[in-house]
């Protein structure tokens, strides 16, 4: 039995190693061709251009406002179609829940129209609007399933001792939710981070465009200069690297919590 065990720990051992380099080695690849050429001097060239920065700014602009937006409304959405009753209920949320079986492609001609007509091309909010309306469904079937394990019975006690719908949600219920809003907060920003597509079709001025921009700006500005290309991918992905080194146990609590509860 011992025997087996070691065995099964090693397997997974490998089986995590496999995975850990897979993942690891693209990475390797665009920092050692970073500095094939001019060395680091590839990144001071790529800090110093003055669209860098502002493609920066606009991701983190982006990111925090799709955030604050999404999860808001996901926190009093999902506690709503949890502990609430009220008419359509399962209906509303299925509809809802549709929305992850649309890729973002399937709607980008659609959106590009409704936006132009609203005046939000090349504009944050446009930009964020979308973002925030592809990230809901997932964002309110995970914070939603969180809810559902906390017992009843803790709204039943404050009903009892007089508290409001509201102050059960603000001050029972919210705290309760932390992992799932931390979870929800880092897949937002990962998403939002990393979203490409509708840059792409909704940002046609650099002013507004986001760091998933930044390469194809790099190739037709620097007529595909590899060092600068390279270094531009590597810094635009430092960021989402630290973020979730940082914030993995939020991630990995917020994703199991609702399951042993």
């Amino acid at each position: 039995m011992e025997i087996q065990t070691k065995k099964g720990r090693w397997l997974t051992n490998l089986g995590l190693s496999l995975m850990a380099v897979i993942w690891l080695f693209p990475i390797f690849v665009m920092f050692k061709e970073s500095l094939r050429v001019n060395g680091f001097s590839n990144y001071i060239a790529t800090l110093q251009n003055p669209n860098f920065p502002q493609f920066v700014f606009n991701s983190f602009i982006v990111a925090f406002f799709m955030i604050i937006i999404s999860i808001s409304f996901l926190a009093f959405a999902a506690f709503g179609f949890s502990k609430l009753e009220f008419a359509g209920k399962r209906l509303l949320f299925n509809l809802v829940l549709a929305g992850l079986m649309l890729p973002v492609a399937s709607l980008i001609v659609p959106l590009f129209f409704t936006l132009r007509n609203l005046d939000g091309l090349n504009s944050y909010w446009g930009l964020i609007g979308a973002e925030v309306a592809f990230f809901l469904p997932f964002g309110l079937m995970l914070i939603k399933s969180y809810f559902d394990e906390l017992p009843n019975e803790l709204m039943e006690a404050a009903h009892i001792d007089g508290a409001t719908t509201f102050q059960i949600f603000y001050k029972i219920m919210m705290p309760l939710a932390k992992p799932a809003l931390a979870t929800a907060t880092i897949y937002a920003f990962l998403n939002s981070w990393n979203e490409y597509l509708m840059v792409l079709t909704f940002m046609t001025d650099p002013a507004y465009q986001t760091v998933t921009m930044a390469p194809t700006f790099f190739t037709e500005a620097l007529g595909g200069d590899p060092g600068k290309l390279y270094a531009s991918l590597v810094l635009i992905s430092l960021p989402t690297m630290v973020f979730y080194i940082f914030f993995q146990r939020f991630l990995q609590k917020g994703m199991t919590s609702g399951a042993v509860k």
